[in-house]
């Protein structure tokens, strides 16, 4: 088993955008003080949900701050970049880290996005496999690109796709998958079922991102949807014509915000120590995966994050120890 930290930086996490990122830098350091094996770090761009425009960027700077931990994008937007800058910039980061770095792609699918930085939304329809397959050629026969990935034959890439293309180009290449937070296990499952039929005897760890919140107050799930709330309506801009609306429910029905955040609260795992490790226990044998990514700052609250992280480290995941 590998657990790590996924941050997200959202705008609510503190009074002032400095807060925010000092927040970002202090988790990292206790994440690997704690142990945890890796940091995952999202991307978004003019929405409150998250302010960290570049993944990439804060990778790097997280690399710099720590040592042994690995650090991971969740994800790079790869249509809003040229795949051989991306190339440099991740070989480079591969380099410099010792080889902590790893590269995660997703495409995204806000309008505003797309607009503002003058990227045609057609570009959505061949992402994130195609970065992935160019970055992929790139490595194996470009010898001007430099530097060269210190890890070889390059280093790790996953992809949050559930598209046919991305996760036939996942699985025939060896690449892992990426599950959303919000995602019910059921549909993670089926997702890699369908990885696995185009991968055939080839096993990856897949990253699951989840919410597992060590809380043992009455209204901690209360809470959890109320600050899911917040969050689901700074992040909830129209998308690219051709993207699928990601809130949905259990019948395939888009949900509005609140009605969003009740069900992704109803599914979190959250309460005292024990109750999140017999549910925590059930989600791995339900869905088999071996690597989590958890999110503390779901909570909304910074000194709650903190402590659930904290708390995670000292009294879950020993419990996993043999897994």
């Amino acid at each position: 088993m590998r657990f790590g930290v996924l941050l997200n930086a959202g705008a609510v996490l503190g009074a002032t955008p400095a807060d925010v990122f000092d927040l970002t830098a202090r988790q990292a350091e206790l994440a690997e003080d704690l142990g945890y094996d890796d940091l995952w770090v999202t991307e978004h761009h003019f929405i409150r949900f998250g302010i960290n425009p570049s993944s990439l960027t804060t990778a790097a700077f997280l690399l710099g701050r720590t040592r042994t931990i690995r650090v991971g994008t969740s994800v790079v937007l790869s249509p809003l970049c040229h795949p051989v800058e991306l190339a440099e910039r991740a070989a480079l980061l591969d380099q410099l880290s010792g080889g902590r770095f790893e590269l995660g792609l997703g495409r995204g699918g806000y309008r505003k996005d797309y607009e503002r930085l003058d990227i045609d939304f057609t570009r959505w329809d061949d992402e994130p496999h195609g970065t992935a397959e160019r970055l992929l050629d790139l490595w194996a026969s470009d010898t001007d690109l430099q530097p060269p990935p210190r890890t070889g034959p390059h280093p790790p890439i996953s992809l949050a796709t559930s598209s046919d293309a991305g996760v036939k180009c996942a699985a025939t290449n060896g690449l892992a998958l990426q599950h959303y937070f919000a995602t019910p296990a059921a549909a993670r499952v089926a997702l890699e079922q369908r990885y696995q039929q185009a991968a055939g005897d080839t096993q990856v760890d897949h990253l699951h991102t989840v919410i597992a919140l060590v809380d043992e107050a009455p209204d901690a799930r209360d809470r959890l949807a109320a600050a899911l709330s917040n969050s689901f309506r700074e992040g909830n801009h129209p998308h690219v014509p051709q993207a699928p609306e990601r809130h949905l429910g259990p019948d395939g029905t888009p949900l509005d915000p609140d009605a969003m955040a009740q069900m992704v609260a109803g599914q979190a795992i959250i309460g005292s120590v024990g109750r999140v490790v017999d549910e925590l226990a059930d989600f791995l044998l339900h869905t088999g995966a071996r690597r989590v990514a958890v999110y503390h700052e779901a909570s909304g609250d910074p000194e709650r994050t903190v402590r659930s992280l904290r708390d995670f480290a000292d009294h879950v995941i020993p419990q996993f120890a043999q897994w």
